[in-house]
């Protein structure tokens, strides 16, 4: 943001804010909460930014009414300009254009080439390994990915800077299980061994009910209770952890709200500090003791003194409409707790540097109390999901400065184009109304009693009583609307009448290329998170690509490295552009590929996907599947020609390949050949067939000499041992 005011240099700080805890000390809660309300304070300018930016982006101010007009308020010593009930439109022109964007954005990170590139030479191989497996992993495992993109993007073009978190998440949750006697002796043959041993189930109560406790972790009541359902019904449940699942994620920030930076900060990798503030649930907050570590009775305290409480110095900071009407309404977590985890590049004793992460509540410092001793956080540990980098991505709309917050939203040099065509519709609105029912004139002191058709209106002059003069009809204010949507359009890189068509595409793209920029570090990061957390080995599916079997993945060498890229054509959604520039591929392709590089596969499926990717997914079938089919299909015919049925080839069939099906059945067969000699109709049969095949070639043949002019000379197509042209 153009008009950020913030400090350009850090304020001096204790020294203590920058050094680690020595030994198993924890960090000093006091200068914690010092740190955090001073970035939260300093960031004041940004935020007072971005609620203009929110306001101008959905056309809120103060006195809106609901019909669209303005009214006088009780108790207002200023009445409506020009009037009680004039026009009070909203205009939309900045929620347009940003709507438009995201949607610009988010087809091209979704629809975008995802490349692994190796740092080193000799992983060019592993390379595409890489690359196929981060698109499965990304497409498929990250949860809620598709709305994490989009609020990025409206973050992004709404407040100027967004940022993207990479984390790697576990979670096990509690599942009723169904226990069988079925499944206990498939599971425990040795009861099956006592139970036709002892002649039922009776004898061996108690061994079986000490199982369950062992296995279940259930108290003896609970086994017992089991133990009499199963009895019973031969079935009973029981409710036990269930399996353990840990994944990547990946969450947008805004830096208003949830993630707070110095004011100062040029980068994410220089900054001191960096705050994350989350809200959870008490039954979340409970979860992260066992999957996190978290302290217990910290977490207990928490929720029993700050649920509900903002994380905040003034509450109008974290104030947020609830809806987009007209009125802003507090939100109020009644049921949540707040959470500030802080990011900290601290130096220890001996010099070297770190980040360490502390989570704590600023409203919550040490304590030992009926709940029990806790030291003012509920986790404190050197971070080591990331490598020694914080776990987040920067994205940035412009670079106006270094530092981090320069950066503006669309709304901020919108709000003049709108306040103007809100301005002109307005005006047209009052005019409409004042022709439509124009002002009535009548002598002082003498209104009509009555006005309408019909009515007897008793004057002594004439035209005593007469409708005001009409305003005349101001034919501008249509055209200037129009120039003025058309010029804010052009600015922002979208068609108009006036615009540019080669540079409107070139802003598009240059916007669209720093998005994928960003995402590609946080693919980058994810990568990372990966290789120190996930399987070893893992098979996966090809996102995109038509594979038979499924692909293996393995970790590789811990210090393997690759750097990601993404790419995306903003004109490919130009359909006749898209035409004209595949045809040109192929042209180049069937003209200048002399040495066989091309793979024909792999144009046959970028052509359909950029005619239809839906029906290019439905028709394509893995390359492998389809030789397969091939090949059954050509030896299903040659069957049916030995059995004495006529049987012409399929259209369509790629005439190379069932060629060589006909030669290695011929050439693999010696009663073939033989047959082939003694046997006429056979004979004939075979010859038809191979005959359609070569003619199919010639056709091929003769689209490319149609374009060279001649036929190079060369042997003639291989025949079948046997069989005649």
């Amino acid at each position: 943001m153009s008009s950020f005011t913030g400090s350009d240099t850090a304020q001096t700080e204790e020294s203590g804010l920058q050094l680690a805890p020595v030994g198993e000390d924890g960090p000093d809660f006091t200068q914690l909460q010092a740190a955090f309300r001073k970035c939260v304070s300093d960031a004041q300018p940004y935020v007072d930014q971005c609620r203009l930016n929110y306001e101008t982006r959905f056309a809120i101010w103060s006195g809106q009414s609901a019909d669209g007009k303005k009214h006088s308020r009780e108790g207002s010593k200023i009445d409506p300009t020009p009037w009680d009930g004039a026009s009070d439109l909203r205009v939309y022109l900045v929620d347009n254009v940003i709507n438009k964007k995201v949607a610009m954005q988010c087809m091209a990170v979704r629809k975008a080439n995802l490349v692994a590139v190796p740092i080193e030479g000799n992983d060019i191989k592993r390379a595409k390994v890489v690359s196929n497996f981060m698109r499965w992993l990304i497409r498929t495992q990250i949860p809620g990915l598709d709305r994490e993109e989009e609020l990025l993007s409206n973050y992004l073009n709404e407040k100027g800077v967004a940022v993207t978190g990479q984390f790697w998440e576990k979670r096990q949750e509690k599942i009723l299980k169904s226990v069988t006697i079925e499944g206990l002796v498939q599971e425990y043959p040795q009861i099956a061994q006592a139970i036709q041993a002892l002649g039922g189930i009776a004898p061996i109560e108690d061994d079986l009910i000490a199982l369950f406790e062992e296995i279940y972790g259930c108290t003896k009541k609970k086994a017992k209770k089991m133990m009499a359902e199963l009895t019973a019904t031969g079935k009973t449940t029981v409710a036990t952890l269930g399996k353990e699942r840990s994944y990547p994620v990946i969450r947008a920030f805004n830096l208003d709200n949830d993630l707070f930076v110095p004011s100062y900060a040029t980068d994410l990798e220089s900054c001191p500090e960096i705050w994350r503030i989350q809200y959870f649930s008490p039954e979340k907050l409970r979860s992260l003791v066992n999957t996190d570590g978290w302290n217990s009775v910290w977490v207990e305290k928490a929720i029993a003194t700050c649920k509900g409480k903002l994380i905040s110095l003034v509450q109008t900071e974290y104030s947020q409409p609830l809806n987009r009407s007209f009125i802003y309404t507090q939100q109020r977590f009644t049921d949540q707790i707040g959470v500030v985890y802080g990011y900290r590049r601290l130096s220890d004793e001996d010099g070297y540097s770190g980040i360490y992460l502390t989570v704590f509540h600023p409203d919550l410092p040490p304590s030992k109390d009926g709940y029990g001793e806790q030291p003012g956080y509920a986790k404190h540990e050197l971070y080591g999901d990331s490598d020694g980098q914080f776990p987040f991505v920067l994205h940035r709309r412009e670079l106006l400065s270094r530092k981090m917050l320069d950066s503006r939203g669309i709304p901020e040099p919108g709000k003049p184009w709108q306040d103007q065509i809100k301005a002109h519709k307005d005006s047209r609105i009052d005019a409409a109304s004042i022709a439509v029912i124009p002002p009535l004139m009548y002598p002082i002191g003498r209104p009509p009693s009555r006005w309408g058709p019909g009515a007897r209106i008793p004057e002594r002059r004439p035209n005593e009583y007469h409708y005001a003069d009409r305003p005349a009809i101001d034919p501008i204010t249509d055209d200037s609307e129009d120039r003025l949507s058309d010029s804010f359009k052009e600015y922002n890189g979208q068609t108009s009448k006036d615009g540019d068509p080669v540079l409107s595409p070139m802003d598009n793209q240059f916007d669209v290329d720093k998005y994928m920029t960003g995402w590609s570090k946080a693919y980058n990061q994810v990568f990372k998170l990966y290789k120190k957390f996930g399987d070893e080995k893992k098979f996966f599916r090809v996102i995109g690509l038509n594979e038979a079997d499924p692909m293996l993945f393995e970790k590789g060498a811990d210090d393997e490295e690759f750097d990601f890229y993404l790419s995306w054509d903003v004109q490919s959604m130009d359909f006749k552009l898209m035409g004209e520039k595949l045809a040109a591929i192929i042209q180049a392709v069937q003209t200048l590929d002399r040495d066989g590089t091309t793979n024909y596969s792999e144009l046959l499926q970028v052509a359909l996907e950029a005619i239809d990717p839906n029906i290019a997914q439905r028709i394509l079938q893995p390359v492998t599947v389809g030789q397969e089919k091939i090949v059954s299909e050509v030896n299903s015919d040659l069957t049916q020609l030995s059995a004495g049925v006529n049987k012409n080839i399929k259209i369509g069939t790629p005439p190379q390949l069932a060629m060589q099906v006909v030669q290695q059945w011929v050439q693999g067969a010696p009663d073939v050949q033989q047959r082939l000699q003694t046997d006429e109709p056979f004979r004939k049969r075979i010859e038809a067939y191979v005959k359609q095949l070569q003619f199919q070639v010639q056709q091929q043949q003769n689209a490319v000499t149609g374009r060279l002019g001649a036929q190079m000379p060369g042997p003639a197509p291989v025949q079948p041992q046997g069989a005649s042209a």
